[in-house]
């Protein structure tokens, strides 16, 4: 009886922990679909305690790892995807505090400018090369789970580049140098489980803070 009642305790346990950064699993995870060579679909899904801003990190550094794998130097975003965007002035950096753990499930809103910022995204080039299977919009989501806390999920087409490549986020990204700027966030202090609130500058033009 007593192992019965250890398991359940461990199983509670581990569906109320956020998703860690993995390969998709009962708990949520990355997953990747290739489009053609240098065509991926990647996702990242979390569970009911995962914030946007871990799956949002998660996946970007997915997509940078998976580049690297493939031989490659970058990645550019295919999908129409619009990112949270935290600045300095927004909030405080790291709020640490237990009571403010629950505002992290919220959504950030996204100002003007930084809509101005996206658009720019949005520009006319010739697609005639990429796969036949139509690029997804996307863009981080909440999958409703019956009264349960949502699950936060992102999804799009990345198109992987050869060197060299100049970063120019929110759209594209130089690999090695997004690993670089992810990496204290992936193994620096969670906060309750989960990455913790940052300015988001690796996701902002160059010399955007300055």
């Amino acid at each position: 009886m007593l192992r019965w009642v250890l398991l359940a305790a461990a199983a509670v346990t581990l569906v109320s922990c956020a998703t860690p950064y993995q390969d998709e699993s009962i708990l949520g995870g990355a997953d990747a679909k290739e489009l053609r060579p240098d065509v991926y679909r990647v996702a990242f899904r979390g569970n009911g305690f995962t914030t946007k801003e871990s799956v949002q990190v998660y996946w970007l550094n997915r997509c940078a790892e998976l580049a690297i794998a493939k031989g490659y130097a970058g990645f550019e975003i295919l999908s129409d995807m619009q990112f949270a965007i935290r600045r300095p002035a927004d909030e405080p950096v790291r709020t640490q505090l237990a009571s403010a753990i629950p505002s992290l499930r919220t959504h950030i809103p996204v100002s003007a400018d930084e809509a101005a910022d996206f658009a720019s995204w949005r520009d006319q080039r010739d697609i005639a090369g990429l796969p036949a299977t139509p690029v997804r919009t996307a863009a981080v989501i909440f999958i409703p789970t019956g009264g349960g806390p949502p699950k936060p999920a992102i999804e799009g087409d990345v198109h992987f580049l050869p060197p060299p490549v100049k970063a120019a986020p929110p759209k594209v990204f130089n690999a090695k140098a997004l690993l670089a700027q992810l990496e204290p966030l992936m193994k620096g202090e969670k906060c309750a489980g989960n990455i913790c609130p940052h300015v988001h500058e690796y996701l902002l033009p160059e010399g955007k803070l300055k």
